[in-house]
């Protein structure tokens, strides 16, 4: 009996051994398994979405972007308001320049001393039958003065230049003897001219003096004031007028030219008496 039970002890210790040995290996299996696991899933905790942010980024952002945006703006609004900060000179200076042009060429058109044409103004003689020389009573804007004015005849006409004034017959032209440039021309209408005419006429060659008025009876020149047409435009280079003064025979039409300065004074009055006495 004895080799029986060593027999079966031996194979039983054999026994114990190999299951052991075998719960040893499934232990071990185990135990590395659990950390590859453990070990993706913190790597996959870790990857994040590049392109994705959480919503309180994305309202970050757009606020962000709005205030950019606003920024922006100011500074565009600022840039044209500057802008057109700096157009205005330029603007203005440019208008100045354009009324400057317009007011000479204004004075050319006024300033055309055309030859007197006597086949169709008539003869020297017409309204001469009268004294050589007149005095008269010429209002200022400080007095009335008495002048003395000289008979002048020109092509259909006569008229009496008061003293400081000349007359070329030749071109229909009275102006100040110290300063030509202040002056008048006096030109002799053929009959069946169109009141509508010369006044869409004189106010297109006013224009260039500024905004042409129309001014009747005491706001026309006392001397004038009973011309049948009266109007005036100014502006700082000075002023420009026409007047339509009819006879009973006929019709003339009168531009002056009174530039701004000192003289405007003197000139005015003496001009506006002169015209007065048209005769033919």
């Amino acid at each position: 009996m004895k080799p029986y039970n060593r027999a079966a002890s031996i194979l039983g210790v054999l026994l114990l051994s190999t299951a052991l040995a075998a719960c040893g290996s499934e232990s071990d299996s185990a135990s590395q398994s659990e950390p590859n696991t453990s070990t993706a899933a913190t790597d996959k905790a870790n990857i994040e979405e590049p392109a994705t942010a959480t919503p309180d980024e994305e309202a970050a952002a757009d606020q962000e972007s709005g205030e950019e945006a606003a920024a922006d703006s100011t500074d565009a609004a600022t840039d044209d308001q500057a802008a057109n900060e700096t157009d205005k000179p330029s603007d203005s200076a440019a208008d100045d320049a354009a009324a400057t042009d317009d007011a000479s060429s204004a004075t050319a058109t006024i300033d055309q001393d055309d030859p007197a044409d006597a086949s169709k103004q008539g003869k020297k003689g017409a309204g001469a039958d009268r004294p050589k020389t007149e005095n008269f009573e010429i209002a200022t804007a400080d007095s009335t003065d008495s002048v003395t004015g000289k008979l002048q005849e020109g092509y259909g006409y006569a008229f009496y230049a008061m003293e400081g004034l000349e007359f070329d017959a030749e071109t229909n032209r009275l102006s100040m003897t110290s300063n030509p440039d202040y002056y008048a021309i006096i030109t002799p209408l053929e009959k069946g001219y169109a009141l509508a005419t010369l006044r869409n006429e004189a106010k297109t060659a006013l224009k260039a003096y500024g905004t042409p008025v129309e001014l009747k009876g005491d706001k026309a020149p006392a001397a004038l004031s009973a011309s049948r047409l009266f109007l005036s435009a100014e502006n700082e280079a000075g002023t420009g007028q026409f007047a339509l003064w009819e006879t009973p025979a006929k019709g003339y039409d009168i531009k002056i030219n009174i530039p701004a300065g000192a003289d405007a004074e003197t000139f005015a009055p003496l001009v506006y008496g002169s015209l007065s006495t048209l005769a033919d």
